[in-house]
């Protein structure tokens, strides 16, 4: 069967070249469509190294009169461990947190540089949380290595406990899973109280601020009760049969009562509102819609060209397929034949075009601006753009194909 489908394409190399050519130009064109989707949507599929669903970020500030009070902001501490302890009973919280640095979804991030004792020269930057023992059962942050001891979860410990993220351990050490290593701030060296070391208590999975964005560094400290202010955010995880209308809810039920010494409640968002928010105030959402309508309106032009080609090139041959049952062709077989034959040209155009597709991603002409340009990445972009137009060929065949061999075999002789 392969041989005589060689024969039928060479016998007909006229014909067959412009069609092969297109074929060639649009496999290539199809996979960088395909590769630029990749780049987006493969982004924002990874992990984030933690779990944001049916969590809410809540904000309490300080009233601008009462800001310079120092008599009332001394006692701040204590109202923000009241204001703590009454978000973490109100219904429908499942458990309560506290943090500052940098937040999800946000431009408020916190950056740090960090060094081994053994080279204080090699000096690796990351994001930065300061957070409580709570917050790793909020956000559900599980270590990959190590274990997290939330009763060594303190400031005050030396040297003091960290949990850092894979990349930013593997950065530091050249060890992935350091556990136990420590490390220091040299920028904090010729501080009036120099907290230089630090301790790998657990590694972390990768971590990332928003869906949209590449991995990055990341590092969590323990929270003393002296950074406790009006900066910090709390974070609470939701039970799911509260998740509905929790927001207003705890707005108007919370905002009289979190009016404790000079703090009030400021706003309640979820973290998914937060990401919608994010994504408009960057503009990546409206670039998205921008390149998918131009994708959706290139794949609709090439849908309709190859459904088109392949039409009317069966079409044209309806006299060959009634041929073909005269001579005791079944249905099936010439139906499977005119198929194999659309797939092999397909396959030979697939060739060159995997080649030149090659070069563009060698020649670094992609866009990687969220993900790395890896082999798996070229192949199943690649593999999903002949997939895509084989699907085509196919509807293109079987429709005329299907419309043809409805023909008797005697009208079939007398017209050709």
């Amino acid at each position: 069967m392969w041989k005589s489908l060689f024969s039928q394409i060479w016998n007909q190399r006229r014909a067959n070249v412009w069609i092969w050519a297109e074929l060639m130009i649009v496999v290539v064109l199809l996979w960088y469509g395909i590769d630029l989707v990749y780049n987006y949507e493969g982004a924002a599929c990874q992990p984030k190294g933690y779990d944001t669903e049916h969590v809410y970020d809540i904000t309490v500030n300080i009233k601008p009169i009462l800001k310079h009070d120092s008599v009332m902001m001394s006692r701040s501490q204590d109202y923000i461990k009241q204001i703590y302890s009454l978000i973490s009973h109100y219904p429908g919280v499942e458990e309560a947190c506290y943090y500052y640095g940098s937040i999800p979804y946000t431009n408020n991030i916190m950056s740090e540089g960090y060094a081994p004792h053994s080279d204080s020269t090699h000096v690796s930057g990351c994001y930065i949380r300061y957070v409580n023992s709570s917050y790793f059962k909020v956000f559900r942050l599980k270590p990959v290595t190590g274990k997290f001891n939330a009763t060594r979860w303190r400031a005050s410990e030396y040297p003091m406990p960290a949990l850092m993220s894979v990349a930013l351990c593997d950065s530091i050490f050249h060890n992935p899973a350091a556990i136990g290593q420590t490390c220091f701030n040299p920028y904090f060296i010729g501080s009036k109280s120099p907290v230089t070391n630090y301790r790998v208590m657990a590694i972390l999975p990768q971590h990332k601020l928003g869906d949209y964005e590449r991995y990055e560094p990341f590092i969590y400290l323990p929270l003393s009760d002296d950074d406790m202010g009006w900066w910090m955010h709390f974070a609470v995880r939701v039970s799911p049969d509260a998740v509905s209308g929790f927001a207003g809810r705890f707005l108007n039920d919370m905002q009289p009562k979190l009016a404790i010494g000079p703090y009030y409640l400021y706003e309640v968002h979820s973290y998914s509102d937060m990401k919608e928010a994010y994504d408009l105030e960057q503009g990546t959402v409206n670039y998205l819609n921008a390149t998918y309508s131009i994708l959706s309106f290139f794949m609709f032009n090439v849908f309709l060209t190859i459904l088109g080609t392949f039409w009317f090139r069966t079409r044209k041959r309806r006299s060959e397929i009634g041929l073909r049952m005269a001579l005791g062709s079944s249905r099936r077989d010439i139906f499977r034949y005119y198929v194999s034959e659309g797939v092999l040209l397909l396959l030979l155009a697939a060739i060159p075009a995997f080649i030149i597709s090659f070069n563009i991603r060698v020649a670094d002409l992609t866009v990687h601006t969220l993900m790395e340009v890896t082999r798996g990445r070229f192949l199943f972009c690649f593999i999903a753009a002949v997939a895509v137009l084989a699907l085509t060929i196919l509807l293109g065949i079987w429709f005329p194909a299907r419309r043809a061999m409805r023909i008797q075999p005697a009208e079939a002789l007398h017209e050709d």
